[in-house]
């Protein structure tokens, strides 16, 4: 989404763009308004802006002085100067500037200036996707280089990524993480997955660097990396815990199994012996388990030492306890209770109530305990999970295990549907608070999109979506209305037109004005006179009733 700030002294014309901007460009981008130098340069100081629209006489801090702070906090913003005076000298110095994009006459009209801005738009957005395709192709060869190396041609020595132009995010002075995948799918069909499974990490691990290989057909390798090692050191059963998340989720949502081993971490040197290692691990076990496995390359001697059957069945509860957990987050009752039955129903059930550990059960008891605390559904539902773990461990349901799981898929279709009444409670709770912020702040200057985005913590494109699909209209529709009712009733009170501008967060009565004609079809002076002629009306109407 593209941000676009327009900058004036004189608001009829900064109202009039935006407005013609607003209906040109709808929710596709956002756009900014400032009557003066010194409120346009307090927006670029916490706002990115990809375009601007600025005189170049204004009181306070002049068109020159802006773009020259512009480039200094944001270099890639496209700089349009709009102004009124054909000033050669001034368009000479403004041209200097490496972020200048041109030099409009406000006698050329509106229909020149947005063709102008269009164009600039695109521009702004044509550069930042070329920026991201040329750091695309230096990531894909030295991407390739890696694979090749992997698949023995090659070694470290002879990697590009050695002359420092890092394009994969991986410092390569630092251990790394590698972790092994294998699958059978067309090729068409494995780039979705590859798309999806990097969406999957960037958004379940945001504190890690990552690139996804594919040395050889069906076969996956993961390099992972902390952003910041110094602040956040992950583990090896973090790593574990993230990619055993990711399967269970490929799985559910296209049917894939993916068979995974977890290396310990290493140096870049020693990639190619932790891939030849972790390829003999996987080949080893995959005879005794099936396709989806994740096993740690520190301990696969004991999980070959163990049981096929058992170890399949520790692999179906973990997939059990993973859905569980997602359907708490996202699911209904009714899809609590088909998982349930899939994995413990009566005949043909994954699993068996009886044979599971108390190990199991206790990392079931863990996870509704999480659940409960990280979304706040009170003390009551920490009581009855108490009572439940009592019966297992001492009650009735240590003898009667097919009683207990039905209890616990109503307790988890329970949680479900509280969860869900809290989220729509949460959302109306949020329109509330920013309705409420709006009719406080009517009168400040700086009530925008933007500052309540900061306010909610959201950020604005999303707080915009959000809003119009709760509240039914653009957030700008209700602070305008709120505005003009603020307005209205100043008015009505006697309040002069200048004061009513300045109290409604105007920089002049002319824009103050414009607006208000703009929302009602009357001046100021025309809708009080309506009003005091109506009541005018009134006395004399009751007077007569009186007679």
């Amino acid at each position: 989404m593209q941000t676009l700030l327009i900058v004036d002294d004189e608001p009829n014309i900064v109202e009039g763009l935006a407005s013609q901007f607003e209906q040109r460009y709808g929710d596709s981008v956002i756009i900014l308004k400032s009557f003066t130098g010194k409120h346009a340069l307090n927006i670029l100081q916490s706002n990115k802006v990809d375009v601007i629209l600025s005189d170049v006489r204004m009181p306070d801090i002049d068109g020159l002085e802006l773009i020259r702070e512009t480039e200094r906090l944001w270099p890639g913003t496209h700089f349009i100067f709009l102004s009124g005076f054909d000033d050669f000298e001034y368009i000479h110095s403004a041209s200097k500037f490496s972020i200048y994009r041109g030099y409009l006459l406000k006698t050329e009209g509106d229909e020149v200036v947005m063709e102008k801005v269009d164009k600039e738009i695109r521009r702004s957005a044509e550069e930042m996707r070329a920026e991201t395709e040329r750091g695309r192709m230096r990531a894909f060869a030295q991407r390739a280089a890696l694979e090749s190396m992997l698949r023995g041609g090659g070694s470290w020595r002879d990697f590009p990524m050695q002359d420092n132009e890092l394009s994969l995010e991986l410092d390569t002075g630092r251990p790394v993480y590698m972790v092994l995948g294998k699958f059978l799918l067309h090729q068409a069909e494995g780039m979705q997955i590859l798309q999806q499974l990097n969406r999957l990490l960037e958004r379940q691990a945001p504190g890690l660097s990552f690139e996804l290989l594919i040395p050889e057909e069906g076969t996956l390798v993961w390099l992972l990396q902390e952003k910041d090692a110094v602040r956040r050191p992950v583990t090896g059963n973090y790593i574990h815990a993230l990619f055993e998340a990711v399967q269970q989720q490929i799985d559910d949502a296209c049917g894939m199994a993916v068979g995974m081993v977890v290396g310990s971490a290493c140096g870049f040197t020693e990639i190619l012996e932790k891939y030849e290692r972790l390829n003999n691990i996987y080949h080893m076990i995959y005879r005794n388990v099936g396709k989806l496995i994740i096993v740690d390359e520190t301990d696969y001697s004991d999980v070959l030492l163990s049981q096929g059957s058992a170890l399949q069945e520790r692999f179906q509860f973990s997939i059990f306890v993973h859905k569980l957990g997602q359907q708490l987050h996202t699911g209904t009752p009714e899809a609590v209770a088909e998982l349930f039955g899939q994995y413990f129903g009566a005949s043909d059930g994954l699993l068996q109530c009886g044979r599971l550990h108390s190990e199991q059960l206790l990392t079931l008891f863990t996870l509704l305990l999480s659940f409960l605390r990280e979304n706040r559904m009170g003390s009551s539902y920490e009581q009855e999970l108490a009572h439940m773990l009592e019966g297992i461990l001492h009650g009735a349901n240590r003898t009667e295990p097919e009683a207990f799981m039905e209890k616990a898929m109503d307790f988890c279709g329970a949680l479900c549907r509280q969860r869900a009444e809290n989220e729509a409670h949460n959302t109306e709770a949020i329109i509330n608070r920013i309705n409420l912020y709006i009719e406080a702040h009517i009168e400040d200057y700086d009530l925008s999109l933007t500052e309540l985005a900061r306010m909610t913590g959201f950020n604005p494109s999303y707080l915009s979506r959000l809003y119009r699909m709760h509240a039914g209209r653009k957030l700008s529709e209700h602070i305008d209305e709120v505005k003009l009712k603020h307005a209205q009733d100043l008015i009505l009170s006697g309040e002069l037109v200048k004061n009513v501008a300045e109290r409604t967060g105007f920089a002049s009565p002319s824009a103050f004005i414009l607006f208000f004609k703009r929302n009602t079809g009357k001046t100021p002076r025309q809708f009080f006179e309506e009003y005091a002629t109506g009541r005018q009306e009134e006395s004399k109407q009751n007077g007569i009733a009186c007679q």
